[in-house]
């Protein structure tokens, strides 16, 4: 059996929660408190863009990753000798967070913690959404709250329809990459844990071409992609996805079923290591913020009309 990194046998989530919706007349997100994440994204009058069905496979979808991607090796991790549990995607994206500010067309939502049991760092993570015109932006911002070097990750997760224009099929849609360099996929175990292997992933002229049987192992993680990923069939509609400082991303749907979406995860860290137990301070591609400091990482998702 495959180590279930999208947390599909997951306890259903806080029934105490919110949402609030911004934007304007091109495009508009409804956004949830409970995990920071958006949960309907649509143009007024027309096409939904949001899977609407995942809370029939998983309640807790698409939420923040923070301060892991993925699992991580025995669920644990370790600083000064002392070992802390992480669950799956690590705790922002199954905690109820608060709006600090809202505005016709953004909303800022906190989450306060660590110092504790579970993460030894205490943090502020603000999550910020906002629609301009027809791109959806999302932004993770953590503070440093304590008086010693923080160790954390962040992650995406929106579960996006395709194929877009319902008359088609999951197999006429392409990933294209423009900025790419040499893209290699990072090869998982079967536990969904870094194995530390890359492989060069070849395209079709430059393409991703989509199909079911991709994701029949769970999750495709690249890396090389430059940074910016564009879904589309050629005509019609497409996804054009930015993530800045986010050197992976994974593509992935419900394992062995042909299903009507795409789950696009932009990650500035890869799910732990297989057989070793991480050290906060030594796990490679965490990012250290200094006491007081902040960090960052941020995406956007156009809904570009027309195609190439």
């Amino acid at each position: 059996a495959r180590g279930d990194i999208h947390g599909l046998n997951a306890p259903r989530g806080s029934e105490v929660t919110m949402q609030t919706e911004i934007g304007g007349k091109e495009l508009r997100a409804v956004i949830d408190t409970y995990g920071g994440k958006v949960v309907r994204l649509y143009r007024p009058g027309g096409r939904e863009y949001i899977w609407g069905e995942t809370y029939c496979y998983w309640p807790d979808r698409a939420g923040v990753l923070f301060p892991t991607c993925g699992r991580v090796y025995e669920e644990r991790m370790t600083y000064r000798g002392k070992s802390y549990p992480l669950p799956l995607h690590g705790v922002a994206y199954t905690s109820e967070m608060r709006i600090v500010s809202r505005t016709d067309d953004s909303v800022t939502l906190e989450l306060k913690g660590g110092g504790d049991d579970k993460y030894p760092f205490p943090y502020t993570l603000r999550v910020i959404w906002s629609v301009r015109g027809s791109v959806l932006s999302m932004t993770a911002e953590a503070t440093n709250e304590g008086d010693e070097d923080m160790y954390c990750a962040f992650g995406f997760h929106p579960w996006m329809n395709v194929p877009i224009d319902p008359s088609r099929s999951f197999e006429d849609y392409y990933v294209t990459f423009p900025n790419a360099g040499d893209v290699r996929r990072c090869v998982m175990s079967a536990g969904v844990l870094d194995t530390g292997v890359r492989e060069e992933y070849p395209t079709d002229g430059g393409k991703l071409r989509l199909r079911h049987s991709l994701f029949d192992d769970d999750a495709l993680m690249l890396e090389g992609t430059g940074g910016v990923a564009v879904i589309g069939c050629g005509s019609g509609e497409e996804y054009v996805f930015t993530y800045d400082k986010m050197p992976y991303i994974g593509f992935w749907h419900l394992e062995k079923k042909e299903v009507p979406f795409l789950c696009l995860e932009p990650m500035t860290a890869l799910p732990g290591r297989e057989g070793v137990v991480e050290d906060w301070n030594t796990r490679p591609d965490i990012t250290k913020v200094a006491a007081g400091g902040k960090t960052y990482a941020r995406a956007t998702l156009e809904v570009r009309r027309g195609g190439n």
